[in-house]
This record gives C-alpha cells, sequence and structure tokens, in this order.
C-alpha cells in the first residue's frame, strides 16, 4: 500500500503542476480501474481492493494540491515588479 501513497502522491504533483482540477476525476477512475484490476488479477479481497483506491484518489488529491501550490509559488517568483499605472492621474 504504502508504494501505491508514493506513487499517487508523484502522480497528483505532477498533475497539479502542470493542468487544472478537471483532470483530477478521469485521473481518479483510470487509476481506480487500473487498481480494480491489478487486484483482480492478483486475487486481493474487496475490501483490500476497496481500500486501495480509496487511499489511491486520496493521496492523488494531496499530491495535486501541494503540486498546485508549488508551481503557483514559483510563478510569482518568477514576475516582475508591476508596472505602473496608467490611468492619467499623473498626467497634467
Amino acid at each position: 500500500m504504502s508504494t501505491i501513497a508514493i506513487f499517487s502522491l508523484l502522480i497528483g504533483s505532477l498533475l497539479g503542476g502542470r493542468f487544472r482540477v478537471f483532470i483530477l476525476p478521469p485521473a481518479i477512475v483510470l487509476g481506480a480501474a487500473l487498481i480494480g484490476g491489478m487486484s483482480a488479477w492478483q486475487g486481493q479481497g474487496p475490501a483490500h481492493t476497496v481500500g486501495m483506491i480509496l487511499l489511491f484518489a486520496t493521496v492523488l488529491q494531496l499530491g495535486y494540491c501541494c503540486g498546485a501550490i508549488l508551481s503557483r509559488a514559483r510563478v510569482v517568483g518568477y514576475r516582475g515588479k508591476a508596472a505602473p499605472s496608467f490611468d492619467g492621474s499623473s498626467l497634467s
């Protein structure tokens, strides 16, 4: 289970740095299908499969949130000083 947690955290952080929130539902469905198929192939019980899918979905969202925050912080760091306003108040 720790392998799923680590990989879903990494995948979530990559998705958070690159995409918007609308990528999460397809990623969760795809990951749940893959985990369900692998668990069935390995002969795991349904409770174990559901637990792994819930762990995957939760940690994927956590990784997405962390990746989005880091991406936002990186963008703000690259921005320069704001251009002076040209609202006409300094014109005489």
